[in-house]
């Protein structure tokens, strides 16, 4: 019996150790783990969503940083001038700045970085293709860029510029390829590998699960020993999985997809909290306006109409109404726009008025919502159901983000409706959503709408004068009316201005931007700036 009662304690002792142990490393692990969408395209000349944004900010340097309130710092260009005859800008760089392969960066590495990124045309050269005029190495330390014309956010479109390792990756380049002498520029390598000089280096990419990243001990701006040592980008947002890691606290950080209910049993997990960021994002349902009956704008206008702007609010805990193609949080938001609010008697007005009013049964639009973002479902069966209240009928489609990605790169396969979430934008300005109607933006979920060429001149024209303008006061005047005449086209349904969530532990680890919004204070509108490893402190990892 004695025996008996040994062994069992023995077990007892073992399965408290099995199941304690977990938990007990996590939280003494270096290491911050996130949950991100999937996939991760680390090729900073490939990636542009979240979770491009942030490796490449942990990964990668760039001339400049945005600060919270919008305004630029110095970073690699320790300073900069700008020429307005020439409309050219001439960056000093900071000197001695190691590559994680032990090459110094020079002005030769901005150079190649630059024209990688819009030779490529992938990622956020679109931000670029259409004002770089030409970038030159004057000497080792000095770069400079010259505009085709003015263009007023230009430096905070840097932050997208990162700078790559010439030598690195053109010894990893495969000679055959679509791009020339440069063969595939690198691409096949930069899929799973960094050529970068940020605080962080690539030890692991595993492309369809996860990014793990080590710190990189030579960082030109020094290391802190209480920073983590390693982060984990893990490929998966299912919200069962999410909660089952961050209860065994073997996750640092939740992404930002989860529904409205998970976030709410997130917060029940001790220690765990779930701040709000307002950022300007927006809930969008995008139209094709190529495609019948959505190249009626009266169509378009009483599908908007007839949305219930005020049960998405509620589907939403923290959002707010919308008034058009721009978030409030943004420098040059028009303030003097209506709120969108539910009007069926105004709905049936504009469809009165369109060329498919004795038509409009016969056709089935299909809206497309993505399969990683549940909450994006909820919104799509609002629609459906409000559509057919004035006769409209909608076929919703389920399908992930990759499907979306292919089939919005032509008009004829982009669905009638695409549900986006615009959780982060491109620089801190109004400018920066208006820039996604441009057609350097065409034929991506950002820009799906397909308009008639006469339309998109118009849009090319309006969106690119207010971006040409560097005084920042008529810049943003000039952002107002942009957003209106947008309102005006009714290129899309803005169902809510909803803030940013993500979970995190706040028991044990500091993150600045998560502790920052749970004290109401301002955080950087700019994804990959808030998750920024380095200035991130584990409490309990020693």
């Amino acid at each position: 019996m004695k025996s008996q009662r040994s062994r069992l304690s023995a077990l007892v002792i073992l399965l408290v150790f099995i199941f304690a142990t977990p938990m007990a490393f996590a939280a003494s692990e270096s290491i911050v783990r996130v949950t991100a969408a999937w996939p991760c395209k680390i090729d900073p000349a490939v990636g542009y969503d979240n979770t491009a944004n942030v490796a490449r900010s942990n990964l990668y340097d760039t001339l400049i940083l945005v600060d919270v309130d919008g305004s630029i710092k110095p970073n690699v260009a320790k300073s900069w001038t700008y020429d307005t005859a020439a409309k050219a800008y001439t960056f000093v760089l900071e000197k001695g700045i190691k590559f994680h392969s032990g090459n110094i960066l020079t002005a030769s590495d901005v150079v190649y970085s630059l024209k990688r990124m819009i030779n490529i045309g992938q990622g956020w050269s679109f931000v670029f293709k259409s004002f770089i005029k030409d970038v030159t190495a004057l000497t080792p330390d000095t770069v400079k860029i010259f505009l085709n014309k003015d263009f007023g956010p230009f430096l905070q479109t840097l932050i997208h510029m990162a700078i790559l390792d010439q030598k690195t990756v053109e010894a990893n380049t495969k000679p055959e390829g679509p791009y020339g002498a440069n063969g595939d520029y690198g691409k096949d390598w930069l899929t799973t590998n960094d050529a970068g000089s940020g605080p962080y280096m690539v030890e692991e990419m595993k492309t369809a699960e996860y990014l793990l990243g080590k710190r990189f001990p030579q960082y030109w701006k020094g290391v802190d020993a209480d920073s983590p040592e390693k982060f984990k980008l893990i490929g998966t947002t299912e919200a069962v999985t999410v909660r089952a890691l961050m209860s065994r606290k073997e996750l640092e950080i939740g992404d930002e997809w989860q529904t409205a209910e998970s976030y709410a049993q997130l917060k029940n997990i001790p220690g765990v909290k779930v701040p709000d960021f307002h950022v300007g994002g927006l809930l969008i349902l995008h139209m094709n306006t190529s495609i019948a009956p959505l190249d009626d704008v009266h169509v378009r206008r009483a599908l908007q109409y007839c949305f219930d702007y005020k049960t998405a609010q509620q589907l939403f805990p923290g959002s707010q109404s919308t008034s058009g193609p721009v978030g409030s949080a943004l420098p040059g938001y028009n303030e003097n726009l209506p709120k969108f609010s539910q009007d069926l008697a105004r709905a049936k007005q504009e469809l009165a008025l369109s060329k498919y009013k004795n038509t409009i049964g016969k056709y089935e639009i299909e809206l497309g919502w993505v399969s990683e973002v549940p909450d994006e479902e909820k919104i799509a069966m609002l629609l459906q159901s409000n559509a057919q209240e004035i006769g409209i009928k909608i076929k919703v489609t389920k399908a992930p983000w990759l499907t979306w990605l292919d089939r919005t790169t032509k008009a004829s396969t982009t669905p009638g409706f695409l549900i986006r979430i615009q959780s982060s934008v491109s620089f801190p300005e109004a400018g920066a959503p208006l820039d996604y109607f441009r057609s350097t933006a065409r034929g991506a979920p950002t820009n799906c709408h397909w308009f008639t060429d006469e339309v998109q001149s118009e849009m090319d024209k309006i969106v690119g004068e207010a971006l040409s303008t560097m005084d920042q006061a008529e810049r943003y005047a000039k952002y107002k009316a942009v957003a209106g005449k947008i309102v005006e086209y009714a290129t899309d349904i803005w169902a809510v201005e909803m803030p940013q969530r993500q979970a995190y532990q706040s028991s044990y680890l500091m993150w600045p931007a998560g502790d920052a919004a749970i004290e109401g204070k301002k955080t950087n509108v700019l994804n990959g700036y808030r998750t920024y490893f380095r200035d991130m402190r584990l409490k309990t990892h020693k």
